[in-house]
């Protein structure tokens, strides 16, 4: 079984026999990521139809880059956990052409790129509010310290503890990540607030989605790089 996602950002599922073998000529175009143009045998609604065809167009895969290879993985499994079938989001598709292109072009900065695609997942599921302003008292003056049930709150109405609150700089590196594309999204290690905003995001993606076994992955191979 297999699962692509449309231009219009819809999830189809298919049976796509004889593609476990190393001879198979399409092998290659079920890799993670991979942008293709597929066809389908079947009724339109039935639950398993066949591929019968799958051209592969563009892949992110970097021969030897482990860390890339690794955050493929990642923004597949999100991708395939968040879209539905039967309910579009172009935005889905958009975002995953956007990384795909950006990991291929720029696979040193896997890291970056994962973080951006977390963000703007969070965005189209709706759990992730602007940060122009503090979702409690609506000033846009003062540096926000930490996201609750009302958005993103300030220190001004918001008494944290700073062993709790978020660094300096959070909203700003959370407004640069709205207005940049993905090849030039900033290091994830710039500062400390990228760095916490990183793991808040990170912490609340995979709380609303469950475990992703493919973040256990990364971790472990990649040890004091991410952590979920």
């Amino acid at each position: 079984m297999v699962s692509f996602l449309t231009d219009m950002g819809e999830r189809l599922t298919g049976l796509a026999k004889g593609a476990k073998k190393p001879s198979a000529k399409w092998v290659a175009s079920f890799e993670p990521l991979s942008l293709v143009r597929v066809s389908f045998f079947g009724k339109e609604h039935s639950e398993i139809r066949r591929v019968t065809r799958c051209e592969l167009l563009h892949s992110p895969l970097t021969l030897g880059h482990l860390e890339c290879g690794l955050v493929i993985s990642c923004l597949a499994d999100l991708i395939d956990r968040i879209a539905k079938e039967g309910l579009e989001d172009p935005r889905l598709f958009r975002l995953v052409s956007s990384c795909s292109r950006a990991l291929r072009a720029n696979p040193d900065r896997a890291a970056s790129i994962l973080a951006y695609g977390e963000h703007w997942l969070l965005h189209c599921m709706g759990l992730l509010p602007r940060a122009n302003a503090c979702g409690r008292c609506g000033r846009d003056d003062a540096p926000i310290v930490l996201l609750g049930e009302q958005g993103w709150h300030c220190a001004a109405c918001t008494p944290t503890d700073d062993s709790e609150a978020l660094p300096p700089g959070a909203m700003e590196y959370l407004q640069k990540i709205r207005t940049t594309r993905a090849e030039e999204m900033p290091d994830t290690n710039e500062s400390e607030a990228s760095r916490a905003v990183t793991q808040l995001l990170r912490d609340r993606l995979l709380n609303e989605i469950g475990r992703v076994k493919s973040y256990d992955v990364l971790l472990r191979c990649l040890p004091g790089g991410v952590q979920s």
